[in-house]
């Protein structure tokens, strides 16, 4: 009988279609013991029938035509005509061991079922609606349902399973264990027990994770607390997916946490290998963590793929490929680290050990030492696992032991230097009190020398106060006399040269006498016996007769001067002197210091009080400004914001610093703003009383004459007697040289450097006499242009300075200047310096014609000449037999105009552009006739003569001989 039975599962088992009376499954108790989740039914062939409105759960019902399926099944296994629900029916009985015994079944499933027992259901999970909408899938992981047997025959095991969206369509159907009651309920509950023990080492493994994360935050120079908590708290994350996944009743919460669990495991191994690489190296290796993360993110990126190819186990092994790769990588690390005697290293290595240890040989069981007892297993595997964490805290604990070691050695040094640097600092301490006393004793005698040389300094300022007073007031008397014959000379002179000298010279010994003027009246200020006269005062008419005498210089540099005032009328007591001397000073500056084509605006208002009205003067320019660093210097006696050469920014240095003390003495305040390069704006504010206003609009403007600027400009100048050029910015002295010069040479004028400059080389003069200080292009820039271009470097420059050091000298000298005169000068010495330059150069014209005109010694001209002579002569020959070369062609190859080009001939060799062609040919034509390879006619075509008796005469005027005759001379 045992026999027959066991042949007959055999059969069921092997697929065998045998469901006829023999088509039953027999249950012995030895069958349900075999594994301790019973006897797994899922494992056999079942009949399948599509569901309808029909209870299959009926024994009377036939299932002989059904179709022979398993309960498990994926996308690829259905059963044929599955649409999500269908009926699964099996026969079974039991032995005579097994009746009257409680059994039951466990169902593993994620979808919705009934079980039935001969037509009477006796379990469930889950929900089967009349629609798809009303049927809600679940899960019963650890429930079992038991049921009875009480007698051999066979009964109808029926399971109803409907599964329309299935959360695992890898995984859809269901499994279903037959066994003893008290079997499955142990297992249903060791279950729970084994996700309770779950629960407890998350919990353990949290406090692991919250000591290092403290530890870290008190020490966080010792990272690898971060990279264990980071390494740990994902462990425990996971472990804690797992535990949801186990036990979650809901399928697609089940889906949905093991999907985490297994991205979790991906994270698990990243971290494992950063917390090995943190262990075995000083620094994390950046290139070996972006690797692991890059296969990680692919890792990842294969699981999640939709609509892959890939089977859940496929994904499981390529994550645990990936995870062996990780740790074995960081094993390596550790293990190299260990051979590199890093210190207590290897009780990292002695951890790791101990885990691979109790997974290879507790948790496969490899040697059979736990008998399959799975719960001895995760008791010992839980104790494996600790390993590491213990041997991490004595890693750690001795490591802090080191560090408190090496502290307690550096707070020990640390107290003998202290006690070191307290004996040092009791000595300094010492040393500096009797250098203190010492250094009281130095400045005492200090202060008394200091005491007394500043009475001396106060004795030696009176005194020279009073000098100064004196010195001026002997300047007054011969001034006087200046002024008064000029003056006279001025008016009585036979002509009007003498006349404008004469005016030339009052005007001077005026300005001089404006300057002595100023230095009297700082004396009497700071001796306090300036005193304030009020009287009444008509304000505008005072202000216009200051502006007026100012119109020359704006004229000499373009500058437009601009009146504003918004009453028509206005008077008041004030102290009009004292206004005058500040509107001039004012205006001086502003004058001084704009740019060429500028504007300087004069504005005057009033600002009335409840108490008190003050006139407001604001006078605004466009020129070079004040830097900001010099800005509050600017009313400082003797102070120039600019002491560079040039002359744009000459001047005293006491006009603003009397005006201030004028304004500050009359009751008033000045203000001053100045950007850099965009201009200056001053204000005035002064006290006014008896004030009589009318409400109007004063305006009138000074504007700049702009003929004064094209002096010396001639487009056709006579080309008879040397031509000067004289490059002055100062109006009257440049008058007084040409006027100086003029009677034996012809003389052009500039104002500025840059005129000067393009004047010389449209004209070509014969000597350019050029002041050093002048605004803009100065004397030196000048100097070194001309000498720089090809087609005035021949001309000599004479320079003109009120500077007469060396250092000014030596850099003329540099920039190529041929003579210095200091200023003041006398016209006989200006006049002498400048015959001479000019007779240099005729000299060397000279010499010129008398030697072979393209053969002059090496230091006859400078560089920059010989060039242009060089440059010229090799013009001439390569177009030598050309009979139609002329002056326009030889222009054009110079890049010069005809006229430049003769000056510049004429200045260098005397020679005009045809003589030069001419003899070039000539002296040619004799090289070739001395030769004596060609006749006199063949010459002539070679050297461009296009008739040889033509040549035969021009060659005899030259050189005084016929051609025919030179092989006989």
């Amino acid at each position: 009988m045992r026999f027959s039975i066991t042949l007959a599962c055999l059969l069921f088992f092997s697929g065998a279609n045998l469901y006829a009376v023999t088509d039953v499954l027999a249950l012995r108790a030895d069958s349900l013991n075999i594994h301790e989740n019973g006897f797994a039914l899922h494992s056999l062939h079942w009949r399948f029938h599509i569901a309808d409105d029909t209870d299959y759960s009926n024994p009377v019902i036939a299932d002989s035509t059904w179709t022979i399926a398993k309960t498990m099944f994926g996308s690829t296994t259905k059963p044929k005509g599955w649409t999500g629900s269908g009926w699964f029916r099996l026969w079974l009985k039991v032995d005579e061991s097994l009746t009257g015994k409680m059994l039951a079944f466990r169902i593993g499933q994620n979808g919705a079922s009934e079980i039935y027992l001969d037509g009477k259901k006796i379990a469930g999970a889950g929900n089967i609606g009349k629609t798809k909408a009303e049927t809600r899938s679940e899960r019963t992981p650890f429930k079992v349902f038991p049921f009875m047997l009480t007698d051999r025959r066979p009964h109808l095991l029926t399971v109803r399973y409907v599964n329309y969206e299935p959360a695992f369509p890898e995984y859809v159907g269901f499994q279903l264990w037959v066994g003893s009651y008290g079997q499955l309920a142990a297992g249903a509950l060791y279950g729970l027990k084994m996700n309770t023990f779950l629960l407890a080492s998350i919990g353990a493994q949290l406090a692991l994770v919250l000591l290092h994360l403290t530890l870290f935050a008190f020490y966080r120079r010792q990272r690898l607390n971060l990279y264990y908590s980071l390494f740990v708290f994902s462990t425990a994350a996971v472990l804690y997916l797992r535990y949801l996944t186990v036990g979650a009743t809901d399928p697609y919460v089940q889906r949905l946490t093991a999907d985490l669990f297994e991205a979790g495991i991906i994270v698990v191994a990243f971290l494992a290998g950063v917390f090995l690489y943190g262990v075995s190296y000083d620094r994390l290796p950046r290139k070996r963590i972006m690797c692991i993360a890059l296969l990680g993110s692919l890792t990842m990126l294969y699981y999640f793929w939709p609509n892959s190819i890939h089977t859940g186990a496929t994904a499981s092994v390529v994550e645990i490929i990936y995870f062996m790769l990780v740790v074995t990588d960081g094993m390596y690390a550790l293990i190299k680290a260990m051979f590199r005697r890093k210190p207590r290293i290897w009780l990292i290595g002695a951890g790791m050990f101990t885990v691979v240890i109790f997974y290879l040989f507790i948790g496969s069981d490899i040697l059979g030492l736990m008998k399959g007892n799975n719960q001895l297993i995760a008791e010992w595997m839980s104790i494996g696992l600790l390993a590491m964490p213990v041997f991490f805290s004595i890693y750690l604990a001795l490591d802090f032991a080191g560090i408190n070691r090496s502290l307690t050695a550096r707070l020990h040094e640390v107290q003998e230097l202290s006690t070191l640097n307290l004996l040092q600092e009791t000595e300094k301490n010492r040393i500096l009190a009797e250098h203190a006393e010492s250094l009281e004793q130095t400045v005492a005698e200090r202060t008394r020398e200091v005491r007394s040389q500043a009475e001396k300094l106060r004795e030696m300022d009176i005194l020279k106060s009073r000098f100064m007073v004196n010195l001026t007031h002997e300047f007054r008397t011969p001034l006087s006399l200046i002024i008064g014959p000029a003056g006279l000379l001025a008016t009585k002179a036979a002509n009007a040269a003498e006349r404008k000298q004469g005016e030339l010279i009052k005007q001077n010994a005026q300005q001089l006498l404006l300057l002595i003027n100023q230095l009297l009246d700082l004396s009497k200020l700071e001796e306090g016996k300036m005193e304030i006269v009020s009287v009444e005062t008509d304000i505008l008419a005072t202000a216009a007769a200051v502006l007026k005498p100012f119109a020359g210089d704006a004229a000499q540099k373009q500058i437009t001067i601009d009146f504003k005032c918004a009453f028509s009328r206005l008077h008041g007591a004030i102290d009009a002197g004292k206004l005058i001397m500040i509107l001039r000073n004012l205006l001086s500056n502003a004058v001084k210091f704009s740019l060429t084509g500028g504007k300087i605006i004069v504005n005057i208002t009033i600002e009335k009080e409840p108490e008190n009205t003050f006139l407001l003067l604001k006078i605004e320019d466009q020129g070079i400004g004040i830097v900001n660093t010099k800005l509050p210097y600017v009313f400082d006696r003797f102070y120039q914001a600019d002491v560079s050469d040039s002359r744009l920014n000459e001047g005293s240095g006491i006009g603003l610093a009397l005006t201030r003390e004028l304004v500050e003495l009359l009751g008033g305040k000045i203000f001053i703003e100045s950007t850099e390069s965009v201009g200056t704006t001053v204000q005035v504010r002064l006290p006014i009383t008896n004030l009589q206003a009318s409400i109007g609009n004063e305006h009138f403007s000074l504007l700049p004459n702009r003929k004064l600027m094209e002096e010396g400009e001639h487009d056709n100048f006579p080309d008879e007697g040397p031509l000067l050029l004289v490059i002055e910015d100062h109006d009257q002295l440049r008058q007084f040289i040409s006027t100086a010069l003029g009677a034996q040479f012809r003389i052009l004028t500039a104002p500025d450097g840059e005129k000067g400059l393009r004047l010389a080389e449209k004209h070509i003069p014969d000597l350019v006499i050029t002041d050093l200080m002048m605004p803009g292009m100065d004397g030196y820039e000048v100097c070194n242009k001309i000498k720089e271009l090809e087609l005035t470097s021949h001309i000599p420059v004479l320079m003109l300075t009120a500077r007469s050091g060396t250092d000014s000298r030596t850099k003329g000298w540099e920039v190529g200047a041929d003579a210095y005169l200091s200023k003041p000068f006398e016209v006989a010495e200006l006049l002498a310096l400048t015959e001479g330059l000019i007779r240099t150069r005729i000299q060397l014209q000279e010499r010129y014609r008398r030697e072979e005109a393209w053969k002059p010694a090496a230091s006859s001209l400078p560089p920059k000449e010989l060039h242009f002579m060089d440059k010229v002569r090799n013009i001439i020959e390569a177009q030598l037999d050309n009979e139609r070369f002329s002056i326009d062609m030889l222009c054009d190859l110079v890049a010069l105009s005809r006229a430049q080009l003769h000056r510049k001939l004429k200045s260098t060799t005397g020679h005009s552009p045809g003589d030069l062609i001419r003899m070039v040919r000539l002296q040619q034509a004799l090289t070739f006739l001395k030769a004596g390879e060609t006749t006199v006619a063949e010459v002539a075509y070679k050297v461009g003569f296009g008739n040889p008796a033509s040549f035969s005469t021009s060659f005899s005027n030259y050189f005084g001989y016929a051609p025919s005759e030179v092989k006989n001379s």
